[in-house]
């Protein structure tokens, strides 16, 4: 069975707490919204509540882009990396995921999510086509000492280069809406070669027979 979120909003009291401060990001706003995902593999259901984070127009990207936070993610936290992740993006073909929400999970509560949704637990990110949501683990924008270990062991790079090559892989999927993991990921170096992609033609690799 596919792993899916769905989207259930709720609005709640009109005196809504902010994401965050302002002291690094003028004009940030975000209304309190709980939002529950339920997570669905086969037998089990997980439910995150999720912060939306509307952010100033200092980068511009398409408005369909929505960032979330799950709902305990610190709040200047939330604010900084979504902040950070809006900037990662912004140099990729954005307007061509339509509408798109990535979802902010803090690395102490990755493990137990992925694992729900069968998603593998080495990757700090993953692509969920059919709801139309990345979903990103704040250790790509915050340093975690640990995880750092594990991620530079597995991808042989950490930090802003591996937040690059983690987007532009999500984008490959999303973008050209590819399930094959070894497609996405000819695709993702496509963008971050050119800054665009052809969803048309067949990557070379992927060619190639499995063995």
């Amino acid at each position: 069975m596919l792993s899916s979120l769905h989207f259930d909003s709720i609005e709640v009291a009109a005196t809504a707490a902010q994401v965050g401060g302002t002291d690094e990001v003028p004009n940030v706003k975000s209304s309190l919204l709980i939002a529950i995902l339920s997570a669905a593999c086969a037998a089990q259901t997980q439910t995150l509540r999720v912060v939306p984070v509307h952010l100033d127009a200092t980068v511009s990207i398409p408005k369909t882009i929505q960032f979330f936070c799950t709902h305990n993610y610190d709040g200047q936290a939330c604010v900084n990396d979504s902040v950070a992740l809006r900037h990662a993006l912004a140099p990729y073909p954005l307007e061509r995921l339509g509408t798109w929400s990535f979802l902010l999970v803090p690395t102490d509560d990755w493990r137990a999510l992925v694992r729900g949704l069968r998603q593998n637990p080495v990757s700090p990110a993953f692509s969920l086509i059919d709801q139309r949501i990345i979903v990103v683990e704040s250790s790509l924008l915050t340093a975690t000492p640990i995880r750092d270990k594990n991620l530079m062991r597995t991808f042989g790079v950490i930090g802003s280069a591996l937040l690059d090559l983690a987007v532009t892989h999500e984008l490959g999927h999303g973008i050209c809406q590819e399930r094959d993991e070894r497609r996405a990921d000819d695709y993702g170096r496509e963008l971050r070669q050119t800054k665009t992609v052809d969803c048309t033609k067949t990557p070379r690799r992927s060619q190639q027979s499995k063995h």
